[in-house]
């Protein structure tokens, strides 16, 4: 799997201890950014003089290049940290605490299985002769912590880069979140280089000094930010009451679900989460609408865009055999929180799922069946009236078959997906938030606020 390359995020001129010959000592921490095509960003943070380091907010996508960088920087995650409890997408604390023998911490205030340490304000996190200190920060959830790393502020959802998080729901007050923005950035200096938990224009960092002067949020008073903050709010997570079982309680996404949590999951407004994995002629003929292609054979090539997809991302095909593959292909390369959809598009519609129709096709299962039939119909014919040699072809089809039936991996089936009818194009293609920005009305950043002195209701 790609991982994000090394990199030390370099903190601006300001006093520090002197080193060798006069010149001023280096940042000592070692800050390795791990963002998500979601939007979302978590963060390896490393005494590179100990050799220890802290892992926070890891996506469940990102938890085997978290992994095998920290592997490979030979350092030893002493701690896995949750800054809160997320609503839209699937931690990794659990399973990167388990990968790297480390201990996961929390606020108390999360109540996640399985915890290791909880935390609470002004505590301090060990790294060799460092520290991490932890900051109680609530007002978009109530366990919410930020983390002060020397010179570098990992702040969560308290403050985005330009923004700062939503507060409706999971408990979230929006004049707390004021008042823990006003109690945390108090005694920062400018130069302290901000790490938000969400980015949606691909950014990396800020700054407290840029944050106080180029934030539209922090130039409003206490008034102002809640009547902005809890104006309108967007639609709540389709996903969030099974993310929110997996990232509280530890309950892992089931591998496989029925057409009828499928439909309902859709109605919900979830059909952002549907992956397809069949051919584009095949969707271009039936499929939900909302949904994001991706066909088997491309998933490989395509595997930011599923990473995009909202989690738990429902894996859909016909019948469900080529998503199960699919399923096995990503876990493979380290993709998370898949769920093949039992039956297929055939079950989905047959429980009152509404798809979009289009041209007929024959689907990429019975081009399968025909194009076996076929050639071991002709290898017998010209075995029986030309030469016998001719047998080896429906033996060599049977023998396909029985592998393809042994190991749910059909060759045949792939060669026919590269076919000219079967790659048609697929017009006014849905978009499930490939991109960052896409990904942003389902995340958990605030809107713009108004001006200062403009209506707020």
């Amino acid at each position: 799997m790609e991982t994000t390359p090394s990199s030390t995020i370099p903190t601006p001129n300001r006093t520090r201890q002197p080193g060798p010959a006069g010149v001023p000592s280096a940042d000592p921490f070692v800050v390795v950014p791990l963002p998500h095509p979601q939007g979302c960003r978590g963060y390896l943070v490393a005494d590179p003089a100990s050799g220890e380091a802290l892992a926070l907010d890891v996506h469940l996508d990102l938890v085997s290049a978290a992994a095998e960088r920290a592997r490979d920087e030979g350092w030893t995650v002493r701690h896995v940290v949750d800054s809160h409890t997320h609503a839209d997408h699937p931690s990794g604390s659990a399973a990167l605490a388990e990968a790297v023998g480390a201990e996961r911490v929390t606020h108390p205030a999360a109540g996640h299985a399985g915890v290791a340490r909880t935390v609470a304000d002004g505590e301090q996190l060990p790294l060799g002769a460092l520290a991490v200190t932890v900051r109680h920060a609530p007002g978009h959830t109530p366990d919410h912590v930020v983390l002060l790393a020397g010179d570098h502020l990992f702040s969560g959802d308290t403050l985005l880069i330009g923004g700062v998080a939503r507060t409706d729901f999971l408990g979230g007050d929006a004049g707390t979140l004021y008042d823990s923005l006003q109690r945390v950035l108090a005694d920062l200096a400018d130069e302290v280089v901000v790490h938000p938990g969400h980015d949606y224009a691909g950014r990396d960092a800020s700054t407290v000094g840029a944050e106080r002067r180029e934030n539209p949020w922090l130039a409003l008073d206490r008034a102002a930010f809640v009547a902005a903050l809890t104006a309108n709010p967007p639609p709540r997570p389709a996903n969030m009451d099974a993310l929110l079982r997996l990232n509280r309680e530890g309950s892992p996404v089931p591998a496989r679900t029925a057409a009828a949590e499928a439909l309902h999951h859709v109605r919900e407004g979830g059909a952002a989460s549907i992956v397809d994995v069949r051919t584009p002629a095949e969707f271009g003929a039936r499929h939900v609408a909302g949904s994001r292609l991706v066909p088997l054979d491309q998933l490989a090539g395509r595997i930011d865009e599923v990473r995009a997809t909202p989690a738990p991302r429902l894996l859909l095909c016909r019948s469900g055999t080529r998503a199960e593959t699919a399923r096995r292909l990503l876990e493979g390369l380290g993709v998370g929180g898949l769920t093949v959809v039992d039956g297929g598009i055939e079950a989905f519609a047959a429980a009152g799922g509404e798809v979009v129709e289009g041209r007929a096709v024959i689907s990429l299962e019975r081009q399968v069946r025909i194009g076996a039939g076929a050639l071991t119909f002709v290898g017998v014919l010209l075995g029986v009236l030309v030469h016998p040699a001719f047998l080896a072809v429906p033996a060599f089809v049977g023998a396909g078959l029985v592998f393809a039936g042994v190991t749910d991996r059909c060759g045949m089936a792939l060669l026919l997906a590269r076919a000219p009818w079967n790659r048609a194009a697929v017009e006014a293609q849905p978009s499930a938030g490939g991109t960052c920005a896409a990904s942003a009305p389902a995340a958990c950043a605030a809107g713009t606020p108004p001006a200062p002195g403009s209506e707020t209701g």
